[in-house]
Order: structure tokens, then sequence, then C-alpha cells
């Protein structure tokens, strides 16, 4: 009986053993897995998703700009274990302590695309170099869109390269050759051209395909899609521009966030030797990237002649400088360089908005509008900066502005001494906004409209009337998002969510106008 018993209690303490074994094994197999990525990389998202699943990954992505990637590793490491960039140059600052095993997975230029009839009228060529831009710039010949040099990888790598090329490509761009009259005098001349900005890529390609322009800056791989649907839509088709002088190609490495976690570095492991598989590199050149520093591509399907692409060439990329030139590059480009901008904000004060939605205004406001404050982020206005200021309920609560968008601390003084009280209605101040800026010059000013509202509106626009400059709406509170939609829609703005983050959501917007 006692041997039974005794045989019974072995048992049941190696079943014991054998579940605790199991249960701790399995809890320090913690196959999640997160990759802070550049939104870039999204159309990549599905493909990877579909390798984790069968590999028992769970995987999650967090999207941001490039250029935010280094302060997010900085604050919140711990809460990634990949970052996926689209530049190696934005990793550039991340210790090599916390940042290894970077890889490059593909090779994307940023171009020029000139519609084709406006390509053979300039004498545009394969020998075409960025000072020919320039002088067509200067001649009135060229206007173009742009993505944001301060908060976009392809806007301010496009900048990068012209930079680089009009200084005369030097060994690596210094601090002192920025400082040359003759360099700052063409980058100038040359955004002169820019008649929109935009803070995404994806949405520049929108803008360009519901308008009447004749160029624009971005990826070739967003390009080739594009020039995919101009065609497919019987609309005339782009004419690429690789500058014989030298491309900005940006690498988009995939690297590991060492977090001292030998499961992740596994896993990592497994999602980067995928990427570089002979599979998914042909894969990713059938969607219009390239898989070689050179550039020198097979799939003449997707790499075709007639666009300006010869898939046999290499690629004459620039070479990148070091992070501090590259932050007073970018310094530069937004107090100097830059089409200046002139930019009426349309702020609600509405009853609803007494408190802390009125706090929160304030201090976005506050960010945008205080130059040493606005630095931190590069997105400050400079001096050649125009801003007025419109408070509204039912009805305009007071106009104000300055001519010089560093001098704003009295704009600053009145936004916090105004009290919220009254009904909402979001056309008037637009209507009174778009007033404002008729007086302004479209080929010495980028005009925009900034509209945030935490309610429905009353009224509506007057019949008849037109609105060429965009309205940036920021849905707040109970905001009627199918309203602030249709006044994107009219307008060709955008309407952007300032729900959860009002400051970033007024920050996000610098990078339109």
């Amino acid at each position: 009986m006692f041997k039974k018993i005794a045989i019974v209690l072995l048992l049941a303490a190696l079943l014991f053993s054998l579940c605790s074994c199991s249960f701790d094994d399995s809890k320090a197999k913690d196959n999640s897995f997160t990759v802070l990525s550049s939104s870039e990389n999204k159309d990549l998202e599905q493909m990877l998703l579909e390798f984790a699943k069968k590999n028992k990954i769970d995987l999650k992505f967090e999207y941001t700009g490039s250029l935010n990637i280094p302060s997010m590793i900085k604050s919140s490491q711990k809460d990634y274990d990949a970052v996926w960039s689209s530049n190696s140059i934005w990793n550039a600052s991340i210790s090599n302590s916390v940042l290894k095993n970077s890889k490059s997975i593909s090779v994307n230029p940023v171009i020029f695309a000139v519609k084709e009839s406006r390509y053979k009228d300039l004498g545009f060529s394969k020998d075409t170099v960025v000072n020919d831009l320039v002088q067509a710039v200067e001649a009135g010949n060229l206007k173009f869109l742009m993505p944001s040099v301060t908060q976009t990888n392809s806007g301010a790598s496009a900048y990068i390269g012209f930079l680089n090329c009009l200084a005369g490509n030097p060994p690596v761009l210094t601090e002192e050759d920025l400082k040359s009259e003759d360099l700052q005098e063409s980058l100038k001349t040359l955004f002169k051209g820019v008649v929109r900005n935009s803070g995404s890529d994806e949405y520049l390609i929108d803008i360009f395909n519901d308008g009447d322009y004749d160029a624009l800056v971005n990826y070739e791989s967003s390009l080739i899609e594009l020039n995919n649907q101009l065609i497919k839509s019987n609309r005339e088709p782009l004419r690429f521009i690789y500058p014989s002088d030298g491309v900005s190609v940006s690498d988009s490495p995939f690297a590991y966030i060492d977090n001292n976690n030998d499961n992740k570095l596994e896993i990592f492991n497994k999602l980067q030797s995928f990427l570089l598989s002979a599979d998914t590199q042909q894969k990713l050149e059938s969607m219009g990237r390239r898989t070689t520093y050179g550039g020198q591509v097979s799939n003449h399907e997707v790499f075709k002649e007639s666009y300006g692409i010869d898939k046999n060439a290499y690629l004459s990329p620039i070479k990148y400088p070091a992070s501090p030139v590259i932050k007073s590059a970018l310094n530069l480009y937004q107090d100097l360089f830059r089409k200046p901008s002139v930019v009426v904000f349309c702020l609600d004060y509405s009853g609803s908005m007494y408190g802390k939605g009125n706090e929160q205004l304030v201090a976005a406001m506050e960010m945008i509008l205080d130059y040493k404050l606005a630095s931190e982020d590069m997105i400050q206005f400079s001096e050649r900066d125009k801003i007025f200021v419109i408070p509204f309920a039912e009805e305009l609560k007071w106009e104000d502005s300055t001519l010089s968008g560093t001098d704003t601390a009295d704009l600053i003084s009145r936004i916090k001494d105004t009290e919220a009280g009254g009904g909402t209605d979001i056309y008037k101040p637009v209507e009174h906004a778009a007033t404002i800026l008729k007086d302004f010059d479209t080929d010495l000013y980028t005009k925009s409209i900034v509209l945030m509202t935490d309610g429905a509106s009353i009224g509506g626009f007057r019949k008849g009337n037109s609105y060429d400059i965009p309205v940036f709406s920021i849905m707040f509170g109970e905001a009627n998002p199918k309203q602030l939609d249709e006044i994107s829609r009219l307008t060709k703005g955008k309407t952007f969510d300032g729900r959860i983050d009002l400051i970033n959501a007024f920050k996000e917007i610098r990078a339109y106008n």
C-alpha cells in the first residue's frame, strides 16, 4: 500500500516538474516582436506578417517618420525590438550599443519627375545636373511638389543631394560649404519653384493626381507606381531625372535593438534573413525597389526605359555628411532656403473648448509659435513668414497678425488671454482667411489655412465660392469628421486627428506649410 502511494507521489512530482519546466519555457519563449518602422515600409507589412504567422511570431509594427526614430528610441527603447528606417543617416545618432546588426534591405533613389512634354521643352536629358533645375526655376519654367525637408526622409534626402551637387560634390559636405553665398542663393532659387509641400509622400502623389502640376520629387518606387496609374488613365506620363552629378539614395536599413533578450535576437535574425532572401529581394524589385547599391536591375517590366530609367546604369549616390552637418543644413532650410509661408490659424474658442480643451490649444499654439520651442522639432517659422490668427466661436472674436514669424510674443499672449464661449461656425473664419490670403502672391509664398475645431458646426460655405488654398483641419473633441473631410476635399487639404495629442497634430501640420 505504502509503495503504491510512494509511486503515485513520485509520478505526481515528476508531472509537476515537467509542467513547471514547460510553463517556464513558454514564459521564456516570448514570441512578440515590435518593429519601429518608417511609414515608407507600410506596403511591405503584409509580406512580413505572413512570414511571421508561419513562424509563430507575434509581429507588430509602429510607424513614424524617419526623422522621429532616434528620439523615440532614446525615450522608449524597451518598447521596440527592431528599427526599419528609410535611411541609415537617421540611425547614425543612435548608440552602437543599442542598435546592432544593421543591414540594407533595398535601395530607393529620391528623384525628380517631370511631365514628358515639359521634359522635352526644357531640354532635359540623362546629362541633366541639379543646376539645370535651378536655372529652369529661375527662368520661370519649372514648378514642382516637394516632400517636407524637415519632416520626411524623401524631402531631406533630396535636399541634401541638392546641397551636395550645388556645392560641387566635395568629398564630404561640411559646415563651411553651407556658408557659401553662391550655394545659398542657388538653394533659395530652387525652392522658389515649390508650389506645395507635404509631410507625406503618399499625400503628395494624391495631390499630383488631383491637380494640374508639372513635376514632383519623390521615391523612384512611388513614381513608378504613379506613372503606371497615369498611363492606365490615359494621362500624360512623367519622365524621371537622375541628376548626373549625384543622386540621393535611401538604403532601408533593418537593425536590431539590443534589450538583452536572446529570444528577440533569434526572431530578428529570422526576419532579417527573410528580407534578404533571394525570393524576397526579387519580390521587392517587382515592387519598384532596387536591391543593390549600384542600382542595376533586371526587371525591365517594372523599371521601364520609357520612364527615363536606365536599368543597366550604375547610380551615382551622393555621400551623406555627418549628423551635425545634416542638422545645420535642415535648420538653414527652415530659416533661409524654403519659400516663405503665410498661414492663417483659425482657432475654435467656442464654449465647449472651455477648460482643458482651451489649455491644450494654447499649449499647442505656444509650441508652434515660440521660435525656440519649435526649433527643437525643426518646425519653426522664419523671419520671412507671415502669421495670422483668428479665434472664433459662432462669430470671429478677433484677427491679429505678425509680419515676421519670429516676432510672435504678442500673438502668444493674446491667444492665452482669450476666453472660450459661444457656439461654433467653422465656415466664417475659413472664408475670411481665404480673403486675407488672396492678397499674397503664390509665386512668393506658400499659402495655407489651419482650422482647429472641437465640435459640429452650424453654417456652410457661400455658394459659388471656389477655394484654391489648402485647409488643414484638426479634429478635436466632438468635431464632425464629415464636415472637416468635406472642407479638405474642396480645398485639396487634409484632416488630422488631434483628439489623442493636439500638440502633435499641430506639429504634424507644419510639414505642410
